[in-house]
């Protein structure tokens, strides 16, 4: 069995596609998108899926956008298969929401699945990443200092029904597929753009990849599989002994400031997000890697202080608690 369809058997397997449930499967028109839908198209009658296909048009590169979405629409009637699309402009997104391209696409991009698989009553979203895209985003996240949960990389399977069936097959595995089958499909022309921090790193991987060869990116992924279960079991521990002490109001957060100074620092790091995370700007994190050790530092003074995240999100601590809460937001007087 090809690698393609031996990864959407395990994630029926494993619950992350159950058979008989209704999945989207998110199709951009390129390579790694094109061999999710042949893939998932085979392997569904023996799991019952019910198949439909939703295409995000950004609107960042005008006419080859628009014969994305054109072939994309053919090859989902070609399959049979329901076709539900969306219009937005990531580019008027990254102006309002001061984001890069590359977030303010990630933000539109999730937001349109999601309402579009609620549209097709879909329970599952499926997306096409794979393995170098597991290796590129904890390149992106070790550069930024971030922590276990972004340096793992994306989730087999996320709380909104986003599941990643392809993390464990590789690039090269993907085009061998499409090869063999005659499968067409679409190039980003964005993609040699060196401005995008993720189409450097994917420059720099390529050039690590011929200097080290597949051992030193099978170590690296024995790493990343490690740093996967270390988030699993960080979480755990965290929804038991952490959040049950944040508490979560209106116009504020709070959490008890001395178990945070004496919390492991990874269970630290979670709860500073969580508390920030309801008054975080619309695709921005809620603080970033540098804040957030910074708050963590005055935790362990132990003293009492005030810190502003970004600006907009305000750190205090009196006594045992620390409190969250917007910039701007004033108490009222009762």
């Amino acid at each position: 069995m090809d690698p393609i369809s031996l990864a959407l058997e395990d994630a029926a397997q494993t619950g992350r596609m159950p058979p008989g449930s209704a999945i989207m499967l998110a199709v951009s028109g390129g390579a790694d998108s094109m061999a999710l839908l042949y893939g998932a198209v085979a392997v569904a009658p023996s799991r019952d899926w019910r198949l439909s296909v939703g295409h995000v048009h950004h609107g960042l590169r005008g006419k080859d956008a628009d014969r994305d979405l054109g072939f994309v629409a053919l090859h989902s009637q070609r399959l049979g298969l329901p076709f539900f699309s969306s219009r937005a402009s990531a580019a008027q997104t990254a102006r309002i929401l001061k984001l890069s391209p590359e977030s303010a696409a990630r933000h539109v991009r999730y937001a349109a699945l999601l309402e579009l698989a609620r549209e097709a009553g879909a329970s599952r979203i499926a997306t096409a990443h794979q393995r170098d895209d597991r290796i590129e985003s904890y390149l992106i996240a070790r550069r930024r200092r971030a922590g276990v949960s972004r340096r793992a990389g994306p989730r087999a399977i996320r709380a909104d029904g986003v599941v990643r069936p392809l993390l464990s097959v590789s690039r090269a595995e993907i085009l061998e597929f499409l090869e063999e089958r005659g499968i067409e499909h679409r190039r980003d022309s964005s993609n040699g753009d060196l401005r995008l921090e993720r189409n450097r790193i994917r420059r720099d991987l390529a050039r690590r990849r011929t200097a080290r060869g597949e051992a030193g990116e099978d170590a690296l992924l024995r790493r990343l599989d490690g740093l996967d279960r270390e988030r699993e079991r960080t979480e755990r521990t965290f929804t038991l002994e952490i959040a049950p002490h944040l508490s979560f109001g209106p116009g504020a957060s709070a959490a008890d400031a001395d178990l945070l100074a004496t919390a492991a620092p990874e269970l630290a790091r979670l709860a500073i997000e969580a508390v920030a995370r309801p008054f975080a700007a619309p695709g921005h994190p809620p603080v970033t890697g540098r804040e957030r050790e910074e708050i963590r530092r005055r935790l362990l003074e132990g003293g009492d202080f005030r810190f502003e995240a970004g600006r907009r999100i305000r750190f205090e601590r009196r006594g045992s608690l620390l409190t969250v809460r917007p910039r701007t937001f004033r108490a009222q007087s009762v």
